[in-house]
């Protein structure tokens, strides 16, 4: 998707008289370079930007989402062959709107924590998680924290998990699952659902994209 984007400004970019500034093997090696480089590089200036009020709860999701609404505000209004109607700056304006008002909107609108609010999850530091139709017990591999709920059927996002977990480097953790097996499809499409999290993001469980079966996610802190 970062690629894509990336592909997309270059291309709509124009000289005074209309004309494309960029080749279009240009604008293609700009796309992969893209691909590769954009989310390592997101996840530093999200690191490094943490601090910032509003900002630890940016996600990929909700920046490529504003990417997507700048360009396509850059290319609706435009005419082949002629100078560009819609100035770099106003898109990149609504852009940074899109990205940081949206998805809360959408949030409070629909009662749920949409895609571009969920956080990334950290189910690979985990062990004794991944794989298992009935979870009792988890062990945190990686060497910072995490918070690892299971989700039974009844519950879901906006709320998180009551079975939830804080394990340090190297701990373990039990869960009681009761006779509920991991949510599948097509056999068991209301099932359980288990996610690690970083702190202080919450496990919680939603939809899946299909709109069908659970996916374990992680909430913003509240």
């Amino acid at each position: 998707m970062f690629g894509l984007v990336a592909a997309g400004f270059f291309w709509t970019v124009k000289r005074h008289d209309g004309q494309r500034r960029f080749p279009f093997w240009l604008v293609a090696a700009v796309g992969v370079a893209a691909a590769y480089i954009g989310p390592p590089v997101f996840a530093v200036v999200k690191d490094t930007v943490s601090y910032v009020p509003g900002l630890p709860r940016l996600t990929e999701t909700a920046v490529i989402f504003g990417l997507w609404v700048a360009l396509i505000t850059l290319t609706l209004f435009e005419t082949k062959g002629q100078p560009r109607r819609v100035p770099i700056w106003a898109g990149v304006s609504i852009a940074l709107v899109a990205t940081f008002a949206v998805p809360p909107l959408l949030d409070r609108a629909t009662g749920i924590y949409q895609h571009a609010s969920l956080m990334p999850n950290e189910n690979g530091c985990t062990s004794g998680m991944l794989g298992q139709s009935e979870p009792r017990q988890v062990t945190n591999i990686c060497d910072y924290p995490i918070v690892v709920g299971l989700c039974m059927p009844a519950e879901k996002n906006p709320a998180a998990c009551r079975q939830t977990a804080t394990i340090a480097p190297g701990a373990v953790a039990n869960f009681d699952p009761g006779e509920a097996r991991l949510s599948s499809l097509p056999s068991n499409p209301n099932g359980l659902t288990v996610v690690a999290c970083r702190p202080p993001h919450r496990p919680s469980r939603s939809l899946s994209v299909i709109g069908r079966g659970y996916d374990g996610v992680c909430l913003p802190d509240a």
